[in-house]
């Protein structure tokens, strides 16, 4: 329709076609050295692969920099990444938290974590940049739990949870741990769930927790993979 070819479109259908042809041709097997774009890809290329840990590396650049993260194949080939520190140890987060009546990052306090935030190994800047554009859902977990002998109870405090955008964060509400006993009937754990369309959301890289009350509280949190599907 036009005197003048649209390279921009004739590239765009080259470097689709191009791709096509790779994956028919030479499928990736989710090593080092030949990793998949994202677990769907591998997952579409080798039906027969059970869920594990391969490589993948979604700019699709040299190798080098391709990344471990677990396939599961039983949720339509989700790519999950973990924190390479996923236990936040249970203690008195509190105790020396020095102000009441403010929110606290855990990774600033004495004792917090071995890294300032969570780290999600190989998941560079660029790496995820290219995931999110193969996914359109995110999800991730992380588990409260109070110390033992201890369940939850009735009282409450708020919590942040640090988005990956640094400038965002979730927020949410946890029950005091208190004695077994003290109520009627309590769980030691919940659960937050986070999901989003918004993949520049997850994953979470910090947690606030609202020092007030009793800052003798003993808990602690289990940071989940992150999953992009």
């Amino acid at each position: 329709m036009s005197d003048k070819p649209n390279y921009v479109l004739i590239q765009a259908v080259l470097d689709s076609l191009r791709q096509d042809l790779r994956l028919f041709l030479d499928p990736p097997d989710g090593t080092k050295e030949h990793p998949a774009t994202t677990c769907l890809e591998l997952w579409l290329c080798q039906p027969n692969f059970t869920s594990g840990l391969y490589y993948i590396d979604p700019n699709q650049g040299s190798p080098a920099d391709a990344l471990l993260a677990y396939c599961d194949f039983t949720a339509g080939g989700r790519t999950c990444l973990s924190p390479s520190q996923p236990q936040v140890p249970i203690k008195a987060w509190m105790k020396d938290s020095g102000t009441e009546n403010s929110f606290h990052w855990l990774s600033t306090l004495d004792g917090g974590f071995q890294l300032p935030q969570f780290e999600y190994p190989g998941a560079s800047v660029v790496q995820l940049r290219f995931l999110r554009l193969s996914s359109r859902f995110v999800t991730q977990n992380v588990t409260y739990s109070c110390s033992s002998g201890h369940q939850q109870g009735q009282r409450e405090r708020e919590i942040k949870f640090l988005a990956d955008t640094r400038r965002q964060s979730y927020l949410g509400a946890l029950k005091d741990c208190v004695s077994e006993g003290a109520v009627p009937s309590g769980t030691r754990e919940s659960v937050f769930q986070f999901e989003s369309e918004d993949l520049d959301l997850l994953p979470l890289r910090d947690l606030a927790v609202f020092a007030s009350g009793d800052l003798a509280q003993e808990f602690g949190f289990t940071v989940g993979p992150v999953c992009f599907s």
